[in-house]
């Protein structure tokens, strides 16, 4: 036996018979350090993003995308295939995450998880074509969130935020209305005029279908880079990281500047709000968005002139997340066949109602929209038929007059048909029959009520 023989044998005998030996000698069992041995491909990490981009790298720490490996390590899960391709960068690829111990900086959702590898950017930053793309589509967000465990983007294709509407799409991609209506309805123009402060070209979508657009895609609501505090009620360390407070409380108004002023509402306010119709206009009835003021209690009315109908707070002001509380209830996911809800169909569920403290039952709840709904259509539609016909008294734009002057004998009374038309489309395009604000919405039909039967109607 050689020298070097009979001293592997001796380090063998200690590390097997002393517990000191076991310490001291040999390595002990379980994970390495971790260490970036491995980090030679396409992947760099995200530390290496941030020579450049300290800012965003210091936000994006504090989410829990940095945190998302270890995330699944608590549930001991680190080394579950199926879930670190979500959990890491580049997991199953070449260049990408293998373990704590040779690519460490691949760990949780990094910048290359949505930008792609960034590894010829950082080694030819003056190649402007190198630059990893910026990319707002929720296809991005939809690799992972999805799946009966986390069906967020599932449910989001379902809604009507995931495609621009029909009349718009053909329009924005002919050139025209971007800047009057993208800022609602294309998430691609919402993304560079108001995220990004630039100046939008009206040409931006020319010649796109309608699936190429983006309308309120997850980045247009959610900030991808960092916490935001504007979710105060999120579980479970969660942020959301929302764009716009969840929550907020106007005082009613009806002044032309405040009711159209998206600053003054919640996260869904920021589109759901009045464009500042108001009933001395001829041409269009007021926007399908005004679900924000009738929610407050208000309309906006001349500069000058008295409100139409009496102000009336709405008891679901007060609910604890208010919009959210009945269009993005959540539960989290039991089993296959009670996968999770993530709320991203923005459709009501009347478990929100019960979860809010407000409502004994779903069904309970369900049972007073549906009445509520019942009588205001009633109103409506009592509204409408005592207006006569449409040709007499309708918008311009609707089969009404060519000026959108009501036909009337006086001045006075065509002013009155204005003013009934507009309190019946407000009440309608509100959307919700009356669940929105009950008080306000009843008030707003019987005065438009009382105006007909003070014409002789």
């Amino acid at each position: 036996m050689t020298r070097s023989s009979s001293i592997r044998c001796l380090i063998l005998a200690v590390c097997f018979l002393s517990p000191a030996g076991l310490g001291l000698l040999c390595p002990p069992p379980g994970p390495q350090p971790p260490g970036n041995s491995g980090l030679t491909g396409k992947y760099i990490g995200s530390e290496r993003c941030s020579q450049c981009h300290a800012n965003t790298h210091t936000s994006w720490l504090a989410t829990l995308h940095s945190g998302a490996l270890a995330t699944l390590e608590e549930m001991g899960q680190g080394e579950n295939a199926e879930c670190l391709g979500c959990h890491t960068v580049g997991f199953g690829e070449s260049g990408g995450f293998v373990n704590r111990a040779t690519t460490d900086a691949l760990a949780g959702v990094g910048c290359e998880s949505c930008h792609g590898p960034g590894r010829d950017h950082v080694e030819n930053v003056a190649d402007i074509n190198l630059r990893p793309p910026v990319n707002i589509a929720s296809s991005v967000c939809g690799r992972c969130h999805t799946g009966a465990n986390h069906p967020t983007f599932e449910q989001w294709q379902q809604s009507g935020h995931a495609l621009v509407t029909e009349s718009l799409a053909s329009s924005f991609a002919q050139g025209n209305q971007l800047s009057s209506c993208g800022t609602c309805h294309s998430g691609d123009y919402r993304f560079l005029a108001i995220q990004e402060g630039q100046s939008v070209p009206a040409d931006l979508l020319s010649g796109k279908s309608r699936e190429e657009m983006n309308a309120v895609a997850c980045a247009t609501c959610h900030d991808p880079h960092g916490r935001t505090g504007n979710a105060p009620f999120a579980d479970s360390g969660r942020d959301y990281q929302l764009r716009y407070p969840e929550v907020a409380y106007p005082t009613a108004t009806n002044t032309l500047a405040a009711t159209t002023d998206p600053t003054r509402f919640n996260i869904c306010g920021q589109c759901h709000h009045s464009r500042g119709n108001t009933w001395q206009d001829t041409s269009r009835p007021p926007h399908h968005s005004v679900q924000s003021n009738v929610y407050v209690g208000e309309m906006p009315v001349p500069d000058g002139t008295q409100p139409l109908t009496l102000s009336v707070n709405s008891p679901h002001a007060l609910v604890r997340e208010q919009c959210s509380s009945c269009h993005m209830y959540r539960q989290d996911f039991m089993s296959e066949i009670a996968p999770a809800i993530s709320g991203h169909t923005f459709e009501v569920n009347f478990a929100g109602c019960v979860a809010s403290g407000c409502h004994p039952a779903a069904e309970n709840a369900q049972a007073l929209a549906a009445t509520l709904r019942s009588s205001v259509q009633a109103l409506l539609d009592d509204v409408k038929t005592r207006l006569g016909d449409p040709a007499t008294w309708e918008y311009s734009c609707c089969g009404g007059p060519a000026d959108g002057q009501p036909i009337a004998g006086t001045a006075d009374e065509r002013d009155t048909l204005k003013k009934v038309r507009f309190l019946y489309y407000y009440a309608l395009y509100d959307g919700s029959y009356g669940v929105h604000n009950p008080g306000y919405t009843r008030n707003m039909l019987l005065t438009a009520q009382g105006l007909l039967t003070s014409i002789g109607r």
